[in-house]
């Protein structure tokens, strides 16, 4: 291992170059948005952000720095059901390179169903298909109280006969407290580029975020705290759906601060089961109506598990569509293993 420090040196350069390529963002322009939404039930259930949740075979997907010995061995399997028909499916697997760290290989696909097609007169042409996914291969480490990580994604959507693909690179490093449950990371997402967009000519941008997070179990509670900002390197506010106050304008400084906010939690009150809480802001206004926000930026979720075995379930509210529904499993193989 007397190789990983300056590796950990290019990692948080890494997130620094990162951060000042993110600088150039602009949140409106953003293509493959679908990479954001949280397609597994840890990362939904605590507010569909977070970079400090680890022990989980799928949150390398959020954090490559999550990459960590307890998910090893353990192929996961999540299914989302999005309100409209919508279905998404993530796989996932992580496993020890010897000593020199952990890959993590995950699948995320989007299946959009079918729909009409009709040419500029109004004739029907038949229903085409939308579907768009990401592949991850991720890479972790360790060094001392560090653990840092890169993924390596390719993107692609397909809708209709116009298919887009891009290449894309996660950094992220995270500080373990030696002593204490405390974990605190940085985290650069999405910095690439498009290989093929939708038509010739076209420019097409990543949704590129810098983010920052920790989280906190104090001694003998069965609670721990998770807090995560994303977003940094913008100064709009918006993401999801087209804002009218994305210049500012009507949109106070408190609003523009929680909207980078992600707060959640989990109760561990045994080894067996744990229980999730989370709350976006960001998500709560920009699908608000008139009528009010409802639930919309809460969520919540569980997991059980029994022999080899996790079972879990999480639910994001997003008002005005409804909420989604997210199912996981994932089991231990560690003695079927042979690599």
């Amino acid at each position: 291992m007397k190789y990983t420090k300056p590796y950990l040196y290019l990692m948080v350069l890494g997130c620094y170059m990162a951060a000042q390529h993110l600088s150039w963002g602009q949140a409106n322009r953003r293509s493959f948005n679908f990479i954001e939404n949280p397609t597994f039930t840890k990362l939904a259930g605590l507010g569909g952000v977070n970079l400090t949740a680890g022990n989980d075979p799928l949150m390398f997907l959020a954090n490559p720095a999550l990459l960590d010995s307890g998910s090893t061995g353990m192929p996961a399997f999540h299914y989302l059901n999005f309100p409209g028909g919508i279905h998404v499916a993530t796989v996932g697997f992580n496993f020890n390179h010897g000593e020199k760290g952990i890959i993590g290989i995950g699948l995320q696909y989007f299946d959009y169903g079918k729909f009409d097609g009709f040419d500029p007169s109004g004739i029907p042409t038949g229903d085409f298909n939308a579907r768009e996914f990401a592949l991850t291969i991720g890479y972790g480490m360790g060094q001392g109280v560090f653990r840092y990580g890169a993924n390596f994604k390719l993107l692609g959507s397909i809708l209709e006969s116009y298919q887009a693909y891009a290449i894309a690179l996660d950094f992220g490093v995270n500080f373990v407290h030696p002593d204490q449950d405390i974990v605190l990371g940085i985290n650069a997402r999405n910095i690439g580029f498009t290989v093929i967009p939708y038509f010739e000519g076209e420019k097409m941008q990543l949704p590129t975020d810098l983010r920052i997070g920790g989280s906190y179990k104090p001694e003998f509670a069965p609670f721990r705290f998770h807090l995560t900002l994303r977003n940094l390197q913008s100064r709009e506010v918006g993401f999801f759906v087209p804002d009218p106050f994305l210049n500012g304008e009507g949109v106070s400084t408190a609003d523009k601060f929680f909207r980078r906010v992600v707060i959640g939690m989990e109760l561990l009150p045994s080894e067996h089961f744990t229980l999730r809480l989370g709350y976006n802001h960001l998500i709560r206004k920009e699908f608000e109506t008139s009528s009010g926000a409802g639930a919309g930026g809460f969520s919540g979720g569980f997991a059980f598990r029994v022999k080899k075995f996790e079972l879990s379930y999480s639910r994001m509210f997003y008002n005005v569509p409804g909420g989604s529904n997210i199912f996981g499993v994932s089991t231990t193989i560690n003695e079927k293993r042979t690599f």
